[in-house]
């Protein structure tokens, strides 16, 4: 099944049911199902061949989403660029992913006039979607879908590059109908379905839910960029039932001076990932939503999206089913777990720390030009993620922390992970992020970087005693950084600790 033929299905079996909503934008599925063929057409033209690269830089909206399934329509493959990312990095992925296409919106066309002038790599055309432009294109005839074969490389997307350059996924046709499923099955993305993209487009989080409500012939609402203001209005404008944010935005929503709680008693499903949810804002969630069904994902852009789900049963705060809400789940249908030995690559007993793997139908054909990184990746069949967790008895998975995160401080080994959930239960820490930082006597120490909640006074030793309830003494920070102020995220949500870390070196040399 290729995605464009549920673009297809919604058009045939919904045609005048909301499709697309964003600012001054609102279409039905017959038409965006035209305008698809059209623009696919226009790419057509430019080059978009199938086994070509075509590159894309915008912000989210109804043109954008229109945009990447045109890619697919006309048989190329999609690479969709970070919006946060600088220039050079840019260049760098339009190099390296031999793009021969960059295709932008008027945001960054600033962007599009730079890389013309170098031209990376074998890029070979750039276009800007400005309003005339983008008018022209989905004005031409349309074109036939390209029907490509399953197993067709779909898409390159690439990862952040934490640990170095960038490395480009390569995910296939297959790979992003299995996870459009999973996710129409465990979200009930149905055609009464109204999903709002309020976390960028460019992440396979937000993509595969956008995928998983057009396969049910459902209706995108489109948040150029998230602020509470826009999210109310967008809940109010287009009816929107399905919402899928960090933790922390989630927060942000709650105690937002624009709260609606009308507007919240609408939403029928809340998914969430990047960190687990803490009690008490699992108790806000719960009262806050309470028509909705919550679950927390987990996953990879390697594994294109999600492999494992926290499922709604187990958001409950007591009762039978309760317990589960520091793990982040079971695996989601079709995939496998387990835990392996970082070092021998052997499994591990149940309750033992170490690497995650995975393995399932969703699992990337490789890395784009990386061999040996492609290689390492998927030793032994197994998708290797990098990440330390464990496996309980009913196979539950905890996420203990990256690997490489891991903080060693007087030869022990504590994963940051589990020093945030033991802080994030305080009832008046609103965000924290803990970090292992150079210490002289130590090798390493634990510092916290803890966002107190509106109004509340915060102080070490109150902090220390919260902590010591709840971990061994050697895992409490031994340092904190106290602040009201929100924590640096990146465009996905997820807390920047280089940058907490770069805070931290300037204020030590300064």
């Amino acid at each position: 099944m290729m995605l464009t033929q549920a673009v297809r299905r919604a058009a045939s079996i919904r045609p005048q049911g909301l499709a697309m909503a964003g600012d001054g934008e609102r279409r039905d599925w017959q038409e965006t199902a035209h305008r698809i063929a059209a623009l696919a057409g226009a790419l057509r033209a430019l080059g978009a061949q199938p086994g070509v690269q075509v590159a894309t830089l915008a912000h989210n909206s109804p043109r954008y989403f229109e945009l990447m399934l045109a890619v697919w329509w006309a048989g190329a493959t999609l690479v969709p660029l970070n919006t946060r990312l600088a220039f050079e990095e840019l260049r760098f992925i339009l190099a390296h992913s031999e793009a021969r296409l960059l295709v932008v919106d008027e945001s960054f066309a600033d962007v599009a006039r730079r890389v013309e002038q170098q031209q990376p790599g074998d890029l070979r055309a750039t276009l800007v979607l400005d309003d005339d432009r983008y008018a022209q294109a989905c004005a031409q005839p349309p074109i036939e879908d390209a029907c490509g074969e399953l197993e067709t490389l779909a898409g390159i997307f690439y990862t952040g590059g934490t640990t170095g350059r960038p490395k480009g996924v390569e995910l296939t046709h297959r790979n992003f109908a299995f996870a459009a499923l999973n996710m129409q099955r465990d979200l009930l993305l149905d055609q009464s379905a109204v999903y709002l993209h309020a976390a960028p487009l460019f992440h396979l989080a937000d993509f595969g839910i956008g995928l998983g409500t057009t396969l049910g012939a459902g209706g995108h609402s489109f948040l150029a960029q998230f602020s509470t203001r826009g999210f109310y209005e967008r809940l109010a404008r287009d009816g929107v039932t399905h919402l899928q944010l960090v933790p922390t935005m989630l927060a942000t929503v709650l105690d937002a001076p624009e709260r609606d709680n009308r507007l919240l008693a609408q939403v029928r499903s809340v998914s969430y990932g990047a960190a687990p949810v803490s009690q008490p804002l699992l108790a806000r969630l719960l009262d806050a939503f309470p028509h909705a069904r919550i679950q927390q994902f987990y996953g990879m852009t390697e594994s294109c999206g999600a492999s494992v789900m926290l499922p709604p049963d187990r958001h409950v705060l007591d009762g039978a089913l309760a317990g589960k809400l520091g793990t982040v789940g079971q695996p989601t249908a079709g995939f496998e777990l387990r835990i392996a030995d970082p070092a021998t690559d052997r499994p591990l007993p149940t309750g033992e720390v170490g690497e995650v793997q995975v393995r399932g139908a969703a699992v990337m054909r490789g890395y784009w030009r990386e061999t040996d990184k492609s290689r390492e990746a998927l030793a032994g069949g197994w998708l290797h993620s990098g990440d330390a967790g464990r496996l309980d008895a009913h196979g539950f998975l905890t996420i203990v922390d990256r690997l490489k995160d891991m903080i060693i401080s007087g030869g022990e080994n504590i994963y940051c992970a589990e020093v945030e959930n033991a802080l994030a239960a305080h009832p008046d820490v609103a965000a924290c992020a803990v970090l292992g930082l150079p210490d002289a006597h130590w090798g390493e120490r634990v510092h916290a970087v803890v966002v107190a909640r509106g109004g509340a006074v915060l102080d070490k030793a109150s902090l220390d005693v919260h902590c010591r309830a709840r971990i061994a003494g050697y895992k409490v920070p031994r340092s904190y950084d106290l602040r009201t102020a929100g924590l640096p995220l990146s465009a996905v949500g997820k807390v920047q600790k280089n940058v907490l870390r770069a805070q931290w070196l300037a204020q030590e040399n300064a």
